[in-house]
């Protein structure tokens, strides 16, 4: 493997890199060469190689942006960037954590896993509808070791796994869960990047191969071919991935910076629900709201009272929002959550405070039901708004939402179908 050009390969295409989407409830912002992303909870700054270190006011200046937000920042060295990058840092505040070596694989390269027993080798923790028990024991062994390229906790936070870009997987051994891994393609790149290996396993990328195999499953998900798998590793890992057939690319190193004041939040603004809590939500809307989802049998759904439900017109989707979200908002208390379902899409648990305004994420989800039932809901179902595509209504139930809505919805839309009291 030509490592001087996997590495030029990888500065080029990861580093500074702006994805399509951004992760899940966080915000992208560029300062020109540098690309900021802000969690909620923490953020990073990255960028591609540059001619020399970063001058302090351009430091300040990030540090200034994560102060707003009370976000704790990270900033990736690498042994190849300019000397004195890692000092620039440290001047402004930052604490240097330990070095790592950043390394590369080819996967052609790499011997593909036998296939694992019932209850031995990588598996998967892709699950069905329920949560993968082993999850419990993975989150356990994340956070005992590292430091990690990135969080398993991100990793989850991020989106989780889906088929043939992004997999977390354990470890099994008589049954029991040594080690856990989790890995994502970087979309239009050349590269499987390792988020994180909790133990000196090597099985992980060799199984991870089956997302770039082009005779796998997975592959109709790939928009060009994946050569490569990078990780960061130390000690026993990084003695591990090299016997494995990895090699050593540069070296790397994170430098962190508190911010004084108020600790940040410690979700984001906006999350995915996790699959067990998101079918008990649903369970209890069939249980407990009726919820029979049919294109010609209404209304499908029996809110408590007091209720209304108003007829939908196809050109009024934006007023709905408006009227809607500020009464969310005001009937949620600060630092509280909210849920936005989609029928057989993904749902979010968000906090309304925190979206919406600039500098923070938008909102999930909109009012009107736009091809499928769309649903705000409180979590304990105490009040919301149910958005019927194929009977064009809108129910909204629970006394304080329904009166902060009902005055303006009547004026846009006419008296209730239907009401109770």
């Amino acid at each position: 493997m030509d490592t001087g050009g996997v590495l030029a390969r990888h500065d080029a295409q990861l580093r500074g890199r702006v994805p399509e989407w951004p992760p899940v409830g966080a915000v992208i912002e560029r300062d020109g060469p540098f690309v900021r992303t802000h969690y909620g909870t923490h953020g990073t700054v990255e960028h591609g190689p540059l001619p020399q270190p970063p001058a302090g006011a351009t430091v300040r200046r990030q540090l200034k942006a994560f102060a707003a937000r009370d976000e704790p920042a990270h900033w990736k060295v690498y042994g190849h960037d300019p000397a004195g990058q890692g000092e620039a840092l440290a001047a402004a505040g930052f604490t240097a954590g330990p070095e790592r070596s950043l390394l590369a694989a080819a996967f052609d390269r790499l011997e593909p896993p036998g296939r694992p027993g019932q209850r031995a080798g990588v598996h998967s923790l892709n699950s069905g509808r329920g949560e993968n028990p082993w999850w419990a024991p993975a989150r356990t062994l994340a956070a005992a070791t590292g430091p990690h390229a990135s969080t398993l906790a991100d990793f989850e936070a991020d989106g989780g796994c889906r088929y043939g870009k992004r997999d977390a997987a354990v470890l099994l051994e008589r049954g029991k869960v040594v080690a856990a891994g989790w890995a994502e393609v970087a979309e239009a790149t050349d590269f499987l990047v390792i988020g994180g290996l909790t133990g000196p396993h090597a099985e992980f990328p060799r199984a991870w191969r089956a997302m770039v195999e082009p005779r796998e499953r997975y592959h109709r998900h790939l928009h060009r071919p994946v050569p490569y798998c990078v990780a960061e590793a130390a000690g026993e890992l990084r003695t591990a991935l090299l016997a494995a057939g990895f090699a050593e690319l540069s070296t790397v190193r994170t430098y962190s910076w508190n911010p004084p004041g108020t600790p940040p939040p410690a979700d984001r603004a906006v999350g995915l629900i996790g699959r067990g809590a998101e079918a008990v939500l649903w369970d209890r809307l069939e249980r407990e709201f009726g919820f029979d989802p049919d294109i010609a049998k209404f209304p499908g759904f029996a809110a408590p009272a007091p209720c209304a439900a108003w007829r939908l017109r196809s050109t009024l989707t934006d007023e709905l929002d408006l009227i809607v979200r500020p009464a969310l908002v005001a009937n949620t208390r600060p630092g509280g959550r909210l849920v936005w379902l989609d029928w057989q899409h993904t749902g979010y648990t968000f906090d309304p405070h925190r979206v919406g305004s600039p500098g923070t994420p938008d909102w999930p989800g909109e009012v009107y039901p736009n091809g499928d039932y769309f649903l705000f809901l409180h979590p304990d179902l105490a009040f919301g708004t149910f958005g019927h595509p194929w009977e064009q209504t809108l129910t909204v139930f629970g006394a304080p939402l329904l009166a902060a809505v009902e005055a303006e919805l009547t004026a846009l839309l006419g008296e209730p179908v239907r009401r109770r009291d």
